[in-house]
Formats: structure tokens, sequence, C-alpha cells
């Protein structure tokens, strides 16, 4: 049970569903009866049926909590506590004893992620699941992929690729119109989706000036990406990476990158570092302090192109990234989860990870009514990209059939990509929409969330 990732999430669901204290989760829409012990928990004021919720959910894996929830009459069950075992019981029960349609569990331990282990979520009536593990390896491995970057996920399994970078003086962007962005890379197919400046968002256009310090968001194929290096001519591709904590996170981390960088692992507990050692190919594991001055002189840490710290324990992912900076490091990365630390800490770590906005796309994009592939939160909490699949026809549809120019799309939307058939199209003007189209948007002002997805949704018609 993590509150404080909660109490980040349940602003969302209160604004998504238009709940309030004293709602009763029966009301919550076509997603009625969430099954979310960590969500109930951190809004005690919340009844179903007038009874206090935290006077009876104890397990929500027992089918008499279930069934309490009015678990028979649910669309939708996610299973978030501390407990994997519980989660995969809670969708076992939902699905077996009261047929629930949907089951998402949040799934930890990587003997349950891996393919190796041919573990079968189907046996256990889960769905989908959701992996804070994956999602942090992923967020990680992404930014070091794209170095320069503090921010890079990806749409449409790979082929759409979206980062954030700071301009930096030297670049050739500095001081330029983006009209003339084409002009220094004419063959590379890239657009600039938004650019946030002092913390407050700017919608670009051709005569937009992008200034030093700027916060900008490019959004292209992976193929066209590579080219993105040409805007940040001080940052060299990495080479070395140091790992602090061989946890979950940590020893995942350094699974998927061992093969492409030179990798050091530092663990303190024995047993860990010693099981860690035995499941990694050539990363060196070493058994010590993360922040240990001594240890990061000795092992070269001028010479680290990236310091991640993954511990599950800010503080000292805080302190070791910030000694390691100090000691040399070219770049740090922590995983922060707690926000006032964040913000604390923000201008001391050059990239900030918050477990919380990697992981909740994932569960937005479960809850959401229209079809939505992906969610990601982008520069700031209000801000997000998605991609959603347009269905229906020209009658049951707001979209079909329509040039981009002639939705009704809020101020702060933009549509930045749409793949179809599994090529990607930088979206323009005169682009038309098409049924079964991926639609990449960026919503910059979270209060028009809520009328982009129904834009998407289709009439009764369709059905």
């Amino acid at each position: 049970y993590n509150p404080r990732f909660w109490e980040d999430v349940i602003p969302d669901f209160i604004n998504h569903w238009n709940l309030d204290d004293s709602s009763s989760i029966l009301d919550i829409g076509c997603a009625k009866g969430f099954m979310m012990h960590d969500f109930l928990l951190a809004l005690p004021k919340l009844r179903i049926e007038g009874i206090d919720i935290s006077d009876y959910v104890i397990n929500n894996g027992y089918p008499s909590v279930q069934k309490l929830a009015d678990a028979e009459n649910s669309d939708m069950i996610i299973a978030v506590t501390g407990s994997d075992e519980v989660n995969m019981a809670a969708c076992h029960v939902a699905k077996s004893i009261y047929n629930v349609p949907k089951r998402i569990a949040r799934l930890r331990a990587n003997e349950y992620l891996r393919d190796e282990d041919d573990f079968d979520k189907s046996a256990f009536s889960i769905n989908e699941v959701i992996s804070p593990n994956i999602l942090l390896t992923d967020y990680v491995k992404n930014i070091l992929d794209h170095p320069g970057a503090f921010q890079a996920f990806q749409f449409a399994s790979g082929r759409v690729q979206v980062l954030g970078a700071t301009v930096l003086p030297d670049s050739p962007l500095a001081g330029k119109k983006l009209s003339e962005f084409k002009n220094h890379m004419p063959n590379v197919e890239v657009r600039v989706v938004a650019i946030y400046r002092d913390k407050k968002h700017l919608i670009p256009n051709g005569e937009t000036i992008v200034l030093p310090d700027d916060d900008v968001f490019f959004l292209a194929t992976e193929e066209n990406m590579r080219f993105m290096s040409e805007l940040r001519k001080s940052t060299a591709r990495p080479h070395n990476v140091m790992i602090a904590g061989g946890g979950r996170v940590g020893s995942a981390l350094a699974k998927k990158l061992e093969s492409i960088y030179s990798i050091k692992l530092i663990e303190k507990d024995k047993y860990i570092a010693k099981q860690v050692a035995q499941d990694l190919s050539s990363t060196v594991v070493l058994n010590n302090d993360i922040a240990d001055e001594t240890l990061l002189n000795n092992e070269n840490i001028n010479e680290v192109d990236y310091f991640c710290a993954v511990t599950n324990n800010d503080q000292m992912n805080i302190l070791s990234a910030k000694l390691a900076k100090d000691m040399g490091a070219k770049k740090t990365i922590a995983i922060v989860n707690k926000s006032s630390y964040r913000n604390l800490v923000s201008k001391e770590i050059d990239i900030v990870v918050s477990p919380e906005d990697v992981t909740i796309g994932s569960l937005l994009a479960s809850v959401r009514t229209s079809d939505i592939v992906n969610v990601f939160q982008l520069g700031t909490a209000d801000a997000e990209a998605m991609e959603i699949i347009v269905h229906g026809d020209k009658k049951t549809s707001k979209l079909v059939g329509k040039k981009i120019s002639q939705l009704e799309l809020p101020d702060s939307a933009l549509i930045g990509a749409i793949v179809r058939n599994n090529n990607v199209l930088l979206a323009n003007d005169d682009f038309m929409i098409e049924t079964g189209d991926h639609v990449i948007i960026f919503v910059l002002e979270k209060k028009d969330i809520t009328n982009i997805e129904k834009m998407f949704q289709v009439s009764v018609g369709f059905f």
C-alpha cells in the first residue's frame, strides 16, 4: 500500500468520474464498483451503501468483500494492493464468481513478468497487467537511448517516438523560428508538439521562436528521431552506466541495458547482490553502500555517463545521485516518490523520475471510456499525450470523414500524428480521419481531456 501514490492519482479519478467525498463508489458511471484497495483506503470519506469502506475492506480477494462491493454488477476490477498474490486472487474471484468483464492486476515480482518464467496471466483470469517495475525500467531505458532527453516515450508499438529535451544555447534551434527547422534538417520528418517556457506551455506554430532553456517536445518516427542529436551537439552517446540499487527495478534495468552499455550495479544487501550477479551476464555487481564516496571514486564515477539511483528509498536515491553528480558523473537519474522531494531536488539532479506519473498512464488508459491505447503525462501533471483509436463511420463518429481543420478541438489540443495501417503520418490541417486510425493527440490542459474523450466516442447507432 502506497498512500503517496494514490494521493496524487485520486484527483484524476475524482475529476474524471465527477465524484465528491460523499459519493457512493457504486455511482462511478459505467465503471462502477472499482475494487481498488489502495484507492479506497486513501479516500476514507467515500462510502458504499452508506457504510464506511474502512469498516470492511480487509482483503479484496475475499468473495465476501467483493460481494459487499456489488462485484456482480461491476464492469471492472483493478487490484492494486501491495501483494501480487492478493491481486491475482482478486481477479480470479471476480471472474469465476461474479463474472466481472474486465480485470486488471498490478504485479511487481519479476518472476511473474519475465517471458522465460512462462507465467500465464489468463490462468488467474487477468486481462491486463500493470507493472510499475517494467514501466519504470522502460522509461529510464528510453531516456538513456536518447541522449539529452529528459522524457521519452513511445506510441504505436514504438513506431512513434516523443522526446522532451531542453534547448541548449549552442543548439541550431536556439533563437530560430520553427519554420526554419526544416531548412536545417530538410530530410527529417519531425514535429514540435509542445514547448514549455518558465513552466508554462506554448502551442507551437511556424512563427514560434525557440529560446535557450525551453523544454521542447518532439514527435517523429524512431528512424527520424535518431537525427535529433544534431540539436544537442553538447550531448555525447553514453557508454558507461552505473545503477544504484539491485532491487526489482535495478536488476531489470541492468538486464535490459547490459548488452548495449557497460554496466556497474551497486547493491548494499549481500544476498540480493549475489542473486543479481547470478541473473546478469556482463554487469559488474558491487556489494557496497551506494553513497560511499570512496567506492564511487574507486569505480571512476567521473567517467560515468549516467548514474541511475533506483532504490525504493527516496532519500538514498537523492543523496547518491547528488553525490555522484558532485563527483563528476555526467548525468544523474533518480526515482523519487514524494512530490515535495521532487520539487526540492529538480535543479540538483538532471532527471527526476516520478513512479506515479509513469504508472498512472496505464491506469488511465484502462479506465477511460474511449478506446485509448496509451496515456503519458507530458511535462507537467496537467498535460497528457494519448494514443486513441478512431471507431465508427461518418454517421456515428464526430471524426471519421473530417479534416483535422474541421474538428472542434480545444485550444490546448494538438494532433501530432496518425498511424494508419502501420504507417506513421505527421498530421496537418488537410489530413482526413478514417476509421481504425490511431490518433496521437496532445492535450496541454487537464480540463479539456474529458472533451477529447467524448469526441472519440461513437453514437449508439454504431452498435
